[in-house]
């Protein structure tokens, strides 16, 4: 590990500045080769040399007094000054990717998700639970970013994403690989013991207001909701928990 100045370069970067030790710890552990940069705050080296030094990092390492964190033009006003990662932006996955072939499988759609922190927490739900991917609407959905990463809690590391042009055009290619999609909805049927998942399953979750739009409902095998007590002022459970929900009973009617 290197004590340095702030760089004068990092002006001129055109990668991305991830921070929070889980996300950052996340990236290092799952995406090393990612890495363009590890900053640290110079007081808590001891903290971070074991996580450095068994990912072979320590030539990608530099540290900092705690002062110069602020100068290096992180975007998100959440971030850690213990621990900042340099790294190369988040791309998507191709759906074959995602798709498995023989084997039970789920796969989350997040349609029209803009918010951040749902975002980030449907991520993290998705790959706590074994998702095998997340479908993005390309259009009117949040980035995958800086933010993200934080959100999510460093989730979005390992969990694979696809940026879908056309949502119903990937739904018909999930079908044919036998897939059954199931939209949250609070229309339709309610989830109960009796309830049985496919062992192939799409789970589709809209955004708060809105909803799923109705293309993509009709397009749907099956529309269900999640079983809630009537509170005036209070209509729904919000995104990421319906999802935890319901890929939660996907997982135990599964087995």
């Amino acid at each position: 590990m290197k004590v340095n100045r702030l760089p004068y370069f990092l002006l001129l970067f055109r990668n991305m500045l991830i921070s929070g030790i889980n996300s950052c710890t996340c990236c290092i552990l799952h995406n090393p080769e990612k890495i363009i940069e590890i900053f640290i705050n110079i007081e808590k080296k001891s903290y971070f040399s074991k996580l450095i030094d068994q990912n072979k990092l320590g030539d990608k390492t530099r540290l900092l007094k705690k002062n110069d964190f602020s100068k290096l033009g992180i975007k998100n006003d959440r971030y850690s000054n213990d621990i900042v990662v340099r790294r190369e932006k988040y791309k998507p996955f191709i759906l074959d990717d995602i798709i498995k072939k023989n084997k039970k499988s789920l796969i989350i759609i997040a349609d029209q998700i803009t918010d951040q922190n749902n975002l980030g927490n449907i991520i993290r739900t998705a790959l706590l639970i074994g998702a095998d991917g997340l479908l993005l609407s390309e259009h009117s959905s949040a980035e995958i970013n800086e933010v993200t990463s934080l959100t999510s809690s460093g989730a979005v590391e390992v969990l694979k994403y696809h940026v879908s042009k056309n949502i119903n055009r990937s739904i018909e290619i999930l079908k044919k690989s036998r897939y059954w999609t199931y939209s949250l909805d609070m229309g339709g049927e309610e989830i109960n013991k009796n309830f049985k998942f496919d062992d192939k399953s799409v789970i589709i979750v809209g955004s708060e207001g809105k909803g799923i739009r109705k293309n993509i409902l009709n397009k749907s095998d099956f529309k269900i909701s999640i079983p809630q007590v009537s509170v005036s002022g209070i209509d729904s459970y919000n995104a990421a928990n319906s999802l935890a929900i319901a890929a939660y009973h996907f997982k135990i009617s599964t087995f």
